[in-house]
């Protein structure tokens, strides 16, 4: 390829990266491949590591294929746990100590933008608890059937849950626990508006309230309030019973607030565990699997498999339950709740409505998670937070500073313009490797950047190199045009020998490393493949330029004479 062309083709990158990793949302250009944010990992950005052990103690007959199947289902209840969260996705990896096997899950805490230090460091623990709480919920598949009656203890349980609502409040934003409350349990409604107050957060007294903000105890109040007629013919307000706990932020006319409301309905959920006629209940312990295929139509559609004694259980609750719903939940949340259209007697029955392949294969996917039978135990964490994160961030990125304007000085003063045109090649690769980073996201780690530095180590060391073999062919009688070309042929065996060799130590720390090593191997990876095509590409093209108007001061380009 001619020189000219190369040129070109180093430039255009050049420029290319430099404009893809300016701050592009921050100028106003809400551009997705622009605007993508780099993803930071627990250590900078604070957050918290939790290790899991996975209890296969306590099943029978698993062989090594069934605990690879288990674990994948457990690592994917986790990570739509977390996400439900709307917290940063967590990075979910598994490992072997010994016969023990683990599931490390790290979670980033979120970025909250411009508050001070002691708030972000408030909503990271609270992010953390939520998290650890939400993992650790026992992962269960249930079939419910539909609830006729409202007991004392359900009401009592409900009122104990807005109390406990109260009781967070104290420390914790109104936002933060009506979202919380709203997301992991049944009939809870959280209210955020401004206007006349709805049932569910009118209270006696309301209009006594003459200090903002205001925020009650525990009230009862009526919830989906309607109009209805007793047997003689009068008007009736009824509603669902409920608790609820009202924050005004201010009046903001006649019986009108800026208000936040957590509704607790008084009944605890719609269903109840599906029983038999003896009382045994149908969970995930008698369902073998759960499909997506298709009827005689071709229509999709999901089939459940009960093993022997599930088949019995089933049969009854059918039975009993003909033309009714039987809900299917799994970890608390409801999946369906398909009418029984006939008897089934041989455990195998199908789920039919309006699927596609795509939301038959989902569904089934999602009740296959409930049938996970082995545990999960938290035996170790590790937390960062907020402010310790950006604190390492701000001294890594000037250390790094300092670290390249220290290289770029010392190639210069030894090499003269040649260690100049490596300092810039140098800046170069910093651009790139930025610009792959936020093209592809990795998760950068304090491990990650030590990877990058490394493989900086290995661009200045392939430099040096060059310049050595460049400094002999100069002293042998060489011009500098040939000096150039024998600098870099001569030099390419040793440096391709080192690049390949650490590329392959890399490969191995990201395929059999867990955590950090992986990212450390992921980002000494593409910086030694990086650093091989900047030396070798940029490097060169900025050598061969400048030569070609320093043939006869070959002192001050490379600081040997002929």
């Amino acid at each position: 390829m001619k020189l000219s062309y190369r040129v070109a083709m180093a430039l255009t990158l050049i420029v290319l990266s430099g404009l893809y990793i300016l701050p592009w949302d921050k100028m106003g250009f809400d551009i997705p491949l622009l605007s993508k944010p780099y993803t930071l990992g627990l250590d900078l950005q604070g957050g918290v590591e939790l290790d899991y052990k996975v209890d296969f103690d306590s099943l029978t007959g698993t062989g090594a294929n069934d605990k690879t199947t288990i674990i994948e289902w457990l690592k994917a209840i986790i990570d739509r746990r977390v996400n439900s969260l709307g917290l940063a996705e967590p990075t979910i990896q598994t490992a072997n100590y010994g016969a023990d096997t683990h599931i490390i899950v790290q979670i980033p805490t979120k970025d909250y933008g411009d508050i001070s230090e002691d708030e972000k460091e408030k909503k990271s623990r609270e992010d953390i608890a939520n998290a650890k709480a939400t993992i650790g919920k026992v992962v269960k598949l249930e079939f419910k059937e539909e609830k006729k009656t409202i007991t004392e203890e359900d009401k009592l349980e409900r009122r104990l849950l807005a109390e406990a609502a109260v009781k967070e409040l104290e420390t914790t934003p109104f936002v933060t626990v009506g979202q919380k409350y709203r997301d992991q349990y049944e009939n809870v409604l959280f209210l955020s508006s401004t206007g006349a107050l709805p049932p569910e957060a009118s209270f006696s007294g309301v209009d006594a309230v003459s200090s903002f903000p205001y925020r009650t105890g525990v009230v009862n109040t009526q919830g989906n309030v309607s109009l209805s007629t007793d047997a003689e013919g009068n008007p009736v307000l009824t509603g669902n019973p409920g608790y609820a706990v009202v924050e005004l932020q201010s009046r903001t006319g006649t019986g009108e607030y800026q208000y936040s409301v957590l509704f607790i309905d008084e009944r605890p959920s719609a269903w109840t565990p599906a029983l038999t006629a003896d009382g045994k209940v149908l969970n995930d312990q008698y369902l073998v699997s759960a499909a997506a295929t298709f009827n005689q139509a071709g229509q999709p559609q999901v089939e459940l498999l009960f093993n022997d004694e599930g088949k019995a259980i089933f049969a009854d609750i059918t039975k009993r339950l003909l033309g009714k719903p039987l809900a299917i939940y799994v970890g608390g949340q409801a999946l369906t709740a398909p009418t029984i259209q006939s008897v089934i007697p041989d455990g195998r029955a199908v789920i039919t409505g309006d699927y596609t392949i795509a939301s038959a294969k989902e569904l089934a996917s999602n009740i296959t998670t409930g049938i996970v039978p082995a545990p999960i135990y938290l035996t170790s964490e590790r937390t960062i937070d907020a402010k310790i994160g950006s604190h390492a961030l701000r001294e890594i990125l000037m250390a790094g500073l300092i670290g390249l304007a220290a290289i770029v000085v010392f190639l210069t003063v030894y090499y003269r313009v040649s260690g100049l045109l490596a300092g810039v090649a140098l800046v170069a690769y910093t651009v790139f490797l930025i610009a792959l980073v936020k093209l592809f996201g990795p998760v950068l780690t304090l491990a990650s950047i030590a990877g990058v530095i490394l493989s900086i180590g290995l661009a200045i060391d392939a430099n040096i190199l060059i310049f050595e073999r460049m400094r002999e062919a100069l002293r042998e009688g060489n011009n500098l045009d040939r000096a150039i070309h024998i600098g870099f042929d001569k030099s390419w065996t040793a440096i391709w020998d080192s690049h390949v060799t650490s590329l392959v130590s890399a490969t191995i720390l990201f395929l059999v490393g867990i955590s950090m090593i992986k990212g450390f191997g992921l980002m000494l990876g593409l910086g030694i493949v990086l650093s091989l095509f900047t030396a070798m590409w940029v490097s060169r093209v900025l050598i061969e330029v400048v030569g070609k108007y320093m043939a006869k001061n070959t002192k001050m380009f490379v600081g040997e004479g002929k």
